[in-house]
């Protein structure tokens, strides 16, 4: 798309068959070939004196350049205050609207000159969407966590959310609209009532009635047919033209401590977690043969006095043999390969104790009400992490949880700019974190990956600011003894990946394998394409719904990339709509590559909802550039096998109350789709590779399990390990092969199937 100007006057020839940027009235538009998309931009200032002025824009100048970004054309707007205000030669703004044309992607700017702004809503840009259809919002549910709002008018959604996304009336094309943040000031989109008028706009805001921004971002815009690419090119032009200290999901590695299995004490145990009680849960599992990678110390381990941290060290009445301790004896006794602790943001949840001899020894920032945090106003803040991850370290532990990221606003409200504090924060911390809890360098060009989860951290200071760190929290928690917990879990981080997984991968939190929708949350875990954690009480845990999340050495069989929801319902409420949430992902192997779909009801006033599986929704699925391939359906609960071609289009899906399936989806190539293990969640992920020579299918799987696949004709003989069944070792019905974990033997590690097709 290309991105020109019109003023009055001006000749037709400066007209684009793309986006134009159009200027009427003093009012700013985004137009493309059907009408337009974001119209009538107009500016509203409030200054900390409480006084506020609106205005017209005036165009200023068009420039074509290029940056580190790419080319752009560029335009430039004068702000011209409404003739009453009185103070109009105190200040000046300016409107700067890039389109970069490689991906056609625009970022806009706000040039500001001029005296404190006022903390909250400082900047308005408000604006019109034409032709709204439906869309989605991710809406700052809480200060930490955000959820999926859905809106037929835009009009309808309330002032705080981190984008939009969204479809017009009359085209199939997806729209998306983020806020961007940077100077100090972070932006939200949304409706606010202003001068009695509910307005839609995007709002900055500092948080520092004394702050004045010079050059602050205030939104990226894009279109295109895949809702998906969307956000992906959008978030990277962004951040790119914007120079965030932040990096994307795709541009980090993965880090390795989380492709194991895990256990943590929160749920368990909460406060009152002791050495003595994380012993018996980790004895407990390894009794059961519940393969465990990592444990992860929660709260209630540290040394607090009234809120506040006062020591690097554990509580010794519940830790007598401190952290060292413990740690030496899960790795040595109970063979643990990782251990974490958990802790907050800013120490604990009132900050650092001043007065304590961590406090003495390094820099805080003093804020609100007595409470102190490591100053995140420079790298002398690092300090605190620095020596507190060396001494972690030393004692064994080898990856930190940390929490309460949104709470820096109740530290530093109204003392320095927002951006500035979450970002200074992130930079000590990840720094700090760099040293002692990355992993080894990646040979994929990415940087080594960096140990850590962020947690209570879905907003702007935070997710813009996550230059090594890689995983993130993705809803509100976890809550076992809430029975409608379940539905409303799943909804959040199914419909929150849309956004957090621009910046990370998205953790959907630790669940219970003895909570009463404990597969439900399994198969959602699994789905995630992140980490996965269980919070069980010892002698609780139930292996038949864990062991189908692992390798047998505790090593997560996962997605290539986070669970997304299909595009089919991407813009649907399945909260209130009589339809399944649907979030899928993908598993590519040499050989081979497959997709998973994992459908729930998460609907709140019907028992039992339908959808389907479409033929038409498997080039979004598969990538496929053939549209007439067959693809065969393997569902998990039925153990039947569907052939989606010419003659049948769909797979019905039925889902109960609290129902939920998953399907493996196969290309058929040459009379054969492979599944993988069905005894496991994501059967295709426990595959090493798979090669076809003539007649030979060979598929090296990373362990013995319950092999299955679709052939259009019974094999003439199935091997493994170069050994061939007997033909009462495995079954061939309607097209579905199955191999039994029996018949593969009591060898250990990965095994080759052979099969020899007609």
């Amino acid at each position: 798309m290309l991105l020109a100007v019109s003023t009055p006057g001006r000749g037709q020839n400066e007209q684009s068959a793309g986006l134009t940027a159009v200027i009427d009235r003093g009012a700013v538009s985004l137009r493309g070939a059907g009408g337009a998309a974001l119209s009538n931009l107009r500016l509203r200032l409030r200054f900390s004196s409480n006084a506020f002025v609106a205005g017209r824009f005036e165009f200023a100048r068009k420039e074509d350049g290029n940056d580190d970004t790419g080319n752009y054309e560029g335009f430039w707007y004068r702000f011209q205050p409404d003739a009453a205000f009185r103070e109009a030669s105190s200040f000046s703004a300016n409107l700067e609207i890039r389109h970069y044309l490689k991906p056609g992607v625009v970022v806009v700017w706000l040039s500001y000159n001029g005296p404190p702004l006022a903390a909250r809503d400082g900047i308005q840009l408000l604006m019109g969407v034409d032709r709204f259809g439906r869309g989605m919002a991710t809406k700052r549910l809480k200060l930490y966590w955000t959820s999926p709002a859905f809106v037929s008018d835009y009009r309808l959604l309330g002032p705080a959310n981190q984008l939009l996304l969204w479809q017009q009336i009359d085209g199939d094309d997806y729209h998306l609209l983020v806020p961007l943040a940077g100077d100090g000031v972070i932006g939200e989109v949304g409706v606010s009532e202003i001068e009695y008028r509910p307005e839609f706009r995007i709002a900055s805001s500092s948080y520092d009635p004394n702050f004045s921004p010079r050059r602050v971002p205030l939104f990226a815009y894009s279109t295109t047919k895949d809702p998906y690419q969307l956000a992906r090119d959008t978030y990277q032009v962004a951040f790119s033209a914007t120079s965030q200290y932040g990096r994307l999901r795709w541009q980090k590695a993965y880090p390795e401590i989380f492709r194991w299995f895990g256990w943590c004490s929160w749920n368990a145990y909460g406060h009152d977690v002791s050495e003595e009680k994380i012993l018996n849960s980790v004895r407990s599992l390894k009794d059961k043969q519940v393969p465990i990678g990592f444990v992860l110390v929660d709260d209630g381990w540290l040394s607090t006095k009234d809120g506040k941290l006062i020591a690097f060290n554990a509580d010794r009445k519940k830790f007598p043999n401190d952290l060292a301790g413990l740690a030496r004896t899960l790795r040595g006794q109970y063979h643990i390969p990782h251990v974490g602790v958990w802790h907050t943001f800013q120490g604990y949840w009132s900050g650092v104790d001043p007065d304590s001899e961590i406090g003495r020894d390094h820099p805080l920032f003093k804020g609100l009400e007595g409470k102190a945090l490591p100053d995140p106003r420079s790298e002398k803040g690092q300090s605190f992490y620095s020596s507190w991850y060396r001494l972690l370290q030393e004692w064994g532990f080898d990856f930190v949880k940390v929490d309460g990221q949104g709470n820096n606003i109740k530290f530093t409200d109204g003392l320095m700019p927002l951006f500035a504090s979450g970002g200074g924060e992130h930079r000590n911390f990840q720094e700090a974190a760099k040293k002692y809890f990355s992993d080894s360098p990646t040979t994929n060009g990415l940087p080594a990956g960096l140990n850590a989860i962020n947690c209570m951290e879905m907003s702007l200071e935070n997710a813009y600011n996550w230059s090594i760190s890689n995983l993130a929290r993705n809803s509100d928690d976890y809550l076992p003894d809430n029975p409608q917990n379940v539905k409303e879990h799943v909804y959040q981080n199914a419909g929150n990946a849309y956004w957090t997984t621009n910046f990370a991968y998205a953790d959907w939190d630790m669940f219970q394998s003895h909570d009463a929708h404990a597969e439900y949350h399994a198969v959602a875990r699994a789905i995630s394409g992140g980490p996965i954690y269980i919070t069980d009480e010892p002698g609780k845990e139930r292996p038949e719904i864990l062991l189908p999340l692992v390798n047998s050495d505790g090593r997560l069989l996962m997605l290539d990339a986070p669970g997304q929801v299909t595009r089919d319902i991407l813009l649907t409420d399945v909260a209130l709509e009589a339809v399944p949430l649907k979030v899928f992902g993908n598993i590519s192997r040499p050989g081979l590559s497959v997709a998973m779909v994992a459908a729930f009801n998460v609907n709140k006033t019907v028992s039992q909802v339908a959808g389907t599986i479409s033929q038409k929704d498997l080039p979004q699925l598969l990538g496929m550039a053939n549209t007439a391939q067959a693809v065969a359906v393997y569902q998990r609960r039925t153990g039947l096998v569907t052939l989606l071609d010419q003659r049948q289009t769909t797979v019905r899906v039925v889902l109960d109350k609290f129902g939920f399936d998953i399907f493996t989806l196969s290309p058929v190539d040459d009379g054969v789709a492979v599944f993988g293990m069905t005894d496991k969640y994501l059967g295709p992920a426990a595959i090493v590779q798979q090669s076809r020579e003539h007649n030979q299918l060979r598929i090296r799987v990373r362990e013995a399990g319950d092999f299955a696949a679709w052939l259009q004709r019974a094999p003439t003989r199935v091997e493994v390990d170069g050994q061939a069944l007997s033909k009462n070792l495995y079954s061939y019905t309607r097209g579905l092969l199955r191999v039994p974990r029996a018949s593969f033997g009591s060898q250990p590690g990965e095994r080759e199937l052979r099969l020899t097709l007609r």
